[in-house]
């Protein structure tokens, strides 16, 4: 099997003169230099010590272009690759990658790998430039006390320490309206592909208000696993997980704002994972607030806080190991506008049993009790 990097290199070659005229090349580089570690684990022989580390947060390289069809239609495409410059390393189209029509007055129309209304409201709320690093905010939001990324089925559907609702969702079509009056509106179908038991997929449906200094979003998701009641703790704890997101910015100028997410996630559970964890469904919500404050015409000052909630409708050995705060001071720097320093603190406090780490640049192996931290300077371009 060819490298993914050969077969991008291929395509590339592949393509013509004129084709390439209605290619648009795009992406960011994103390195930071960082400290991390992860102490205070119930059993001290867990703990993970200072590590010094290059990032690549969310570094990327796209691909788009569009074909005008008449009376304002367009058909429109794109292809996102991850890059890890740390590394080396690349995965082809594993960022939002479609094909689709659109037009100013019908709306758009996309199938692909898509972003949802819910995961598009994380990372506009997301304080950090871009919505991506240590601080990141999808840290704790939506993870069901980390079940969405550890459960046998639905960590599919997660990237790493990202829950299914921060991520994006394969094998999607997507209906974005045009906006009225500041409002638009979305719906998502994202196909399991699954052959034999219940039907498993996600749906989504979001709106959202956006007049430049207010914005306002609701998002709603419905995520199936696709197993049997009868299932064995094996393949699903779930049979499927639901998730409500609301989320509020007011922009005061282009460096200064102030903004709330609420995420109240619940799980439906099989007979066997009732039997495990003593009830039919956990439930569990988690808010964060941010703001950013201008420093001169190019620099902000950013914090942002939030809080996980207790884990309630199981027993009570479950509820501790959903609760835990997050914490991050930072400074970004505009050098142009396309070019960004940073320098940031990201911290999370895990209770007891709560194993919580970074969305982005996770530590790893993080232990019940460990509080990952972390310090960060790098550099952003885009292009």
């Amino acid at each position: 099997m060819k490298h993914p990097h050969t077969l991008l290199a291929i395509a590339i070659a592949s393509l013509s003169s004129a084709a390439l005229a209605d290619v648009t090349l795009y992406g960011s580089i994103d390195e930071t230099l960082e400290s991390v570690s992860a102490r205070g684990a119930a059993n001290s022989a867990q703990n993970i010590g200072q590590t010094t580390r290059i990032n690549s947060n969310s570094t990327f390289i796209g691909f788009k272009g569009s074909e005008d069809l008449g009376n304002g239609l367009k058909a429109i495409w794109q292809v996102e690759n991850s890059i890890a410059l740390d590394t080396g390393a690349g995965n082809f189209a594993t960022r939002d990658s479609f094909v689709g029509l659109t037009s100013p007055s019908l709306g758009m129309l996309q199938l692909g790998l898509l972003t949802s209304s819910a995961r598009a409201m994380g990372g506009i709320y997301d304080i950090n430039k871009a919505a991506t690093g240590i601080g990141l905010s999808a840290a704790l939001l939506g993870k069901l006390g980390n079940f969405a990324i550890t459960d046998p089925a639905l960590k599919t559907q997660a990237a790493g320490q990202i829950g299914q609702f921060d991520n994006r969702l394969r094998n999607s079509v997507q209906y974005t309206t045009p906006t009225f009056s500041h409002f638009s509106a979305s719906a998502l179908y994202s196909a399991g592909e699954n052959s034999s038991g219940p039907r498993a997929y996600n749906a989504n449906l979001g709106v959202k208000y956006d007049n430049g200094s207010l914005y306002a979003g609701l998002a709603y998701t419905r995520s199936t696993t696709g197993v049997d009641d009868g299932a064995a703790l094996s393949t699903s704890a779930f049979r499927r997980v639901d998730d409500l997101r609301a989320a509020a910015i007011y922009r005061f100028s282009a460096n200064t704002r102030i903004g709330v997410i609420y995420d109240r996630t619940e799980g439906d559970l099989t007979q066997a994972g009732a039997r495990l964890y003593g009830n039919r469904s956990l439930k569990q919500s988690v808010w964060y607030v941010n703001g950013s404050l201008g420093i001169g015409a190019n620099g902000r000052l950013i914090a942002q806080y939030g809080q996980a909630g207790k884990l309630s409708g199981g027993n009570s050995s479950l509820a501790d190991s959903g609760k835990a705060q997050h914490y991050e001071l930072g400074y970004e720097h505009d050098l142009s506008k396309r070019t960004l320093v940073k320098v940031l603190y990201s911290e999370i406090r895990n209770n007891s049993a709560a194993k919580y780490d970074f969305a982005i640049g996770s530590i790893g192996g993080v232990a019940a009790g460990a509080d990952p931290k972390g310090f960060a300077v790098g550099l952003r371009h885009s292009f």
